[in-house]
């Protein structure tokens, strides 16, 4: 294990996932796309990773690192909260309050470790799909954390094919949770705290309210984990059908638009203890599986920047790792006046 690496991860990441949202889009022929969002209190030193496969036996992939230049200048690996692979696999780091990991294991255990803050980095390396990542934390991979630091995660692993996962941590043992996007074991969404199971039941709970003789529904307006995921559940529902990839794109930034929250001190944004200290949304992303392009914008720059994993050189073994602060000096608008027509 990589003493350095996990005491500049344990430094940084309990500060790098608090509150977050994120929803995979309903099914389209124009591709399979999801979103997120990172919600903090106080840290926007993001950077965008692009790492080329070290052999023949890995993928490359674009990772976001909670980490400042000061880092990697020294030779030290922050691990990836959020990331997608050239195969189109993506996993995504969130907050879970009360996680309890699996014991670390020993050279005598049948299976190998993974620190916590190393995951998105060993399945976007490893693997294709989700059935890869399921099969690899049921037979061959636990993954286990500290006991003496708030570091609580949980995990969203999203593939081409439109499959996802949800992975956590409860009493000790890895729990995995098959999320179909069917509207029975999952609606595609995933926050926070209480686990996801509870917000499974949740969402049926509300639906049946809805179906009543004379329903009365609340529409959650604040950034609770749970209002989060009733938001957008029900954005999600009334979306318009995409006609091109383009639509499907534009759904997903509507729905980011739904639970992105505001520079200040916000209201009914604390989902539990030690966090909601001027949370806000640092960053929000948009995953294209299919064509394999991630979408970004910070705070400091609501503007889309896109990035298509195939012009940074990722199939290239042993290329050059290259980075982009996520908050950059990208333009913030499009300057529209000479777009302007003379009237006939």
């Amino acid at each position: 294990m990589r003493g350095l690496d996990v005491l500049a991860a344990l430094t940084a990441l309990p500060l790098c996932a608090l509150s977050c949202s994120n929803v995979l889009l309903p099914p389209s022929e124009h591709g399979v796309v999801h979103a997120r969002t990172m919600d903090l209190g106080s840290w926007s030193d993001f950077e965008l990773i692009a790492h080329p496969p070290a052999s023949t036996e890995e993928f490359g992939y674009l990772g976001v690192y909670p980490t400042a230049s000061r880092f990697h200048e020294i030779g030290v690996q922050m691990g990836v909260a959020a990331g997608m692979n050239t195969q189109g696999l993506s996993c995504d780091m969130q907050t879970l309050l009360k996680t309890t990991y699996p014991d670390q294991p020993t050279p005598d255990d049948d299976k190998e470790g993974v620190f916590v803050a190393f995951v998105c980095e060993w399945a976007l390396k490893n693997f294709q799909t989700t059935k890869d990542v399921k099969d690899a934390l049921k037979n061959t991979h636990t993954v286990w954390g500290p006991t003496k630091f708030s570091f609580d995660q949980h995990f969203s692993f999203r593939d081409a094919n439109g499959n996802s996962i949800v992975v956590e941590f409860l009493d000790h043992e890895t729990v995995i949770s098959e999320d179909k996007n069917d509207g029975k074991s999952g609606f595609g969404i995933m926050t926070n705290e209480p686990p996801y199971s509870w917000h499974i039941e949740n969402v049926k709970h509300y639906e049946w309210k809805k179906g009543l003789a004379a329903p009365i529904i609340e529409a959650p307006g604040a950034f609770y984990p749970d209002h989060r995921f009733i938001r957008l559940h029900n954005l999600k529902g009334g979306l318009e059908e995409p006609k091109s990839n383009k639509d499907l794109i534009m759904n997903a930034v509507h729905l980011l638009n739904s639970v992105t929250i505001p520079p200040g001190l916000i209201m009914g944004t604390d989902s539990g203890e030690g966090e909601g200290e001027g949370d806000h949304t640092i960053f929000g992303m948009v995953y294209d599986h299919t064509e394999n392009v991630v979408y970004y914008r910070s705070y400091d720059n609501q503007s889309l920047q896109r990035v298509r994993l195939s012009d940074l050189g990722l199939d290239e073994i042993g290329g050059a790792k290259k980075f982009l602060p996520i908050v950059n000096d990208q333009k913030w608008f499009i300057d529209s006046a000479r777009s302007f027509r003379r009237i006939p």
